[in-house]
């Protein structure tokens, strides 16, 4: 299969070249913008860089999350947190445009259900997001969407992910978008960096990968998804990869 990667020589790069691209996008959504944002390492590089960015409508755009950790919103493992540290409070976003998960009902699958009630509220006649961003796990997994994982088969928007399915720390019930919202998504983008993801998006990225075992091959590159990554992260993939003529 051929498919276009993205390869940026430092993380660094990766994360501006990953703003510059959503910013791209977001212009050109119409009267209202929709986007997901994602947690961790890649999520934090990504929003930094669009925060220091000026050609972006930020008077238009609505912010949501892909996935969120069921721990309070002032806590350090919140994804929610990490946002507004990083991105919203920097660039002075209204509390209107802003749409978290509500994350004070407790139990995750009340969390999850009144979430996708918020989705399908913001995004009629979606849910459609405008752009989705997603980090990538070591694992494979994507949001909240691990190896093995019961959300991977939701028909709902949202879905809850329980402690016990969760291989990496923070090991803590969480919410996640799931693969038809993924698949419903104007545009996706993917970043990983690091060589410890390297093999994550050489898996991903095999003919014939299994989304049940890789969730990320759900969204490989294609018309709408890109990916981008950073050279350590696409190490293993570079090394393998065959000139397109053979």
């Amino acid at each position: 299969m051929a498919m276009t990667l993205e390869v940026y020589s430092t993380d660094a790069e990766a994360f501006e070249g990953a703003a510059v691209l959503a910013a791209e996008w977001l212009r050109s959504a119409g009267e209202r913008a929709t986007v997901a944002l994602a947690g961790g390492r890649s999520g934090r590089g990504v929003m930094i860089a669009l925060a220091a960015r000026n050609d972006l409508p930020w008077e238009r755009v609505a912010w949501f999350w892909s996935d969120e950790r069921c721990v309070p919103a002032d806590d350090p493992r919140s994804n929610v947190r990490l946002a507004r540290d990083s991105l919203l409070v920097p660039r002075g976003v209204a509390a209107t445009r802003i749409h978290p998960p509500p994350v004070g009902l407790g139990d995750p699958a009340r969390v999850a259900a009144a979430y996708a009630g918020t989705l399908a509220g913001e995004l009629a006649p979606g849910p459609a997001f405008d752009l989705v961003l997603l980090g990538l796990g070591r694992s494979g997994a994507i949001a909240s969407l691990v190896p093995g994982g019961a959300a991977l088969g939701a028909a709902t928007a949202v879905a809850a992910v329980v402690a016990e399915e969760i291989a990496d720390e923070p090991r803590v019930a969480r919410i996640t978008l799931t693969p038809p919202s993924l698949a419903a998504a104007r545009h996706v983008l993917v970043v990983a960096v690091g060589d410890e993801k390297a093999g994550a998006v050489a898996a991903a990225l095999a003919d014939g990968a299994d989304p049940a075992r890789i969730p990320a091959a759900l969204v490989c590159p294609s018309a709408r998804v890109t990916w981008i990554v950073d050279r350590a992260a696409a190490s293993t993939l570079l090394r393998d990869a065959r000139p397109a003529g053979d």
